[in-house]
């Protein structure tokens, strides 16, 4: 946990080197040399502040499904900010996860309010990064931080009903051929909520049915413990209410 926030204040805090930024067709190129051809995939968090609490994630093009376990089951599926169906009674979070590495992601940076012709280079940790959208010292801007060789997402902060919300993304493997994160750690509404992300799939992450509101069992179901209301209440995905 102490390494991760070090990671993340470092982050926030990093110093920014003049170079030269790739523009956001040259971005959107190497991105999609990258990451395009990862469709979908599959993995499931894990809480250290809440032990026994476990959510299963499929996420395919923006289109997405959760399951909370502890104890009983709910689920719920969706689309990028939005929830279609599920079955508690009041609403149900969305997951950090969704915004680590989006559909035409350079755009979608964008539509958050991201100015990717603003930029520069600096340290996250040990790892030289692009820093996409303000100076890190201005921390109520949007902004993308990304690994400088991998163009990995390494940070992700944007305004919110809910205040400034900041999800960094860290200690990266090699999984089916691509990078991703194995920790997540998300400022929200004063608060902190750290994650382990386990890897199960990635792309062939399920069928159309599996994110089908039609597909979700009709019976109601009771709220899980936290964090489940910590995120509801206080996480918000870019631009959602």
């Amino acid at each position: 946990m102490k390494t991760l926030l070090t990671l993340l204040l470092l982050c926030l805090t990093a110093l920014p080197v003049h170079a030269f930024v790739p523009d956001g067709e040259e971005l959107a190129v190497r991105l999609q040399k990258n990451y395009g051809p990862m469709r979908s995939w599959q993995a499931s968090m894990t809480f250290p502040a809440y032990p026994g609490v476990s959510v299963d994630l499929w996420y395919a093009n923006g289109r997405w499904r959760q399951e909370w376990t502890a104890g009983g089951t709910a689920v719920a599926v969706g689309a990028l900010g939005n929830v279609v169906g599920s079955c508690v009674v009041g609403s149900f979070p969305l997951s950090p996860l969704f915004v680590w590495l989006v559909p035409h992601p350079v755009e979608t940076w964008q539509s958050w309010g991201v100015d990717v012709t603003v930029g520069g280079y600096g340290f996250c940790g040990e790892d030289a990064c692009l820093m996409l959208g303000v100076d890190p010292a201005d921390a109520d801007r949007p902004t993308v931080y990304l690994n400088n060789e991998d163009l990995a997402p390494l940070l992700v902060r944007y305004p919110s009903d809910a205040g400034m919300i900041t999800v960094a993304f860290s200690d990266y493997q090699t999984y089916a051929g691509y990078r991703v994160p194995r920790k997540l750690t998300v400022r929200m509404g004063g608060g902190e909520l750290a994650a382990d992300v386990e890897w199960t799939r990635l792309n062939n992450a399920g069928g159309e049915e599996l994110y089908a509101r039609d597909g979700l069992d009709p019976a109601l179901c009771a709220e899980p413990p936290q964090p489940f209301g910590l995120l509801r209440d206080s996480f918000r995905y870019p631009g959602a209410q």
